[in-house]
């Protein structure tokens, strides 16, 4: 792999990154200069095959096909074969795999996060709220994981590291859920726990029916409360990171806690308004972690 090219692929990816939409940082000022082009690659890795979970024009058949070919490319690739795929497909590989090489990272992180791509594609319903943790395990806390290797936290304390990630990682894709119940509901996904719905006697045909009455905003109330406390469990990380990436993740972690706090505010009426962070929010947000 030349320079020439594998700086293209950098290129491909950094454009993926900057050109989506996210209501977190990803590889923001804050994030080291030295390391911002690898997180583009993760990122560009994960929003490809995340898009292709997430497409409505697309079987659930099709989706793992298009999903297995994806990982096929990645698995060959990092096995240096030959590969007879889109160029396009192989500049976001040939970047991960550089970065894989780079810092020593085990592939199956990278399988993981295909995992839960593949989840998405054929699961749409969840019964327990464990069933979300899990969930989690291999759609967020990976890129956590990734984080901080490509920071160079591979030490002795490399274990005690992660488990604090998980944590923060965990309650952002949770708050992401409860950002989306109405985008999820568009693409027939309900992440609310069935067993959740019974207990606050609400049901699938009032979340269908946009019903937001008061057993559904006590749901909600209960559910983001869940994701605080997650949170609070991760929050020691943001001051053990080295000066740069604390910032970084200071900021990630302030910028989910002000979400559901905006989703309480609005007195938990996730159906009939997607809440987001505005621009002067994530600039709030990036002073405060500057500033302290």
């Amino acid at each position: 792999m030349n320079t020439i090219d594998i700086n293209i692929a950098y290129n491909y990816c950094k454009n993926i990154a900057i050109n989506h939409y996210e209501n977190f940082p990803v590889a923001s000022l804050l994030f080291p200069g030295d390391i911002r082009k690898y997180i583009y690659a993760v990122y560009a890795f994960a929003r490809t095959a995340d898009d292709i979970a997430d497409s409505p024009n697309l079987s659930s058949e099709n989706k793992i096909k298009l999903l297995d070919e994806y990982e096929s490319v990645f698995l060959n690739l990092l096995n240096k074969k030959m590969l007879s795929n889109v160029e396009k497909t192989n500049q976001i590989m040939m970047a991960v795999v550089d970065v894989i090489r780079k810092f020593n990272i085990p592939e199956f992180e990278f399988l993981n996060l295909l995992k839960a791509f593949k989840q998405d594609s054929i699961k749409n319903r969840y019964t327990e709220f464990e069933e979300l943790l899990n969930y989690s395990e291999l759609s967020a806390n990976p890129i956590g994981h990734l984080v901080l290797y490509i920071s160079g936290y591979n030490s002795d304390n490399q274990n005690e590291l992660f488990k604090l990630s998980d944590k923060i990682c965990t309650a952002l894709q949770l708050t992401n859920f409860w950002q989306d119940v109405s985008v999820d509901l568009k693409m027939d996904r309900i992440y609310i726990p069935t067993v959740l719905m019974e207990k606050y006697y609400y049901n699938e045909e009032k979340l269908k029916n946009n019903i937001e009455n008061n057993d559904f905003k006590n749901l909600i109330s209960f559910l983001i409360n869940k994701t605080y406390y997650i949170f609070d469990e991760g929050k020691p990380l943001t001051n053990i990171l080295n000066k740069r990436l604390r910032r970084e993740f200071k900021a990630i972690f302030n910028g989910g806690i002000l979400l559901l706090k905006k989703i309480e505010q609005n007195d938990f009426r996730v159906l009939s308004q997607r809440l987001t962070l505005s621009r002067l929010d994530k600039l709030k947000i990036m002073l405060k972690v500057l500033l302290n």
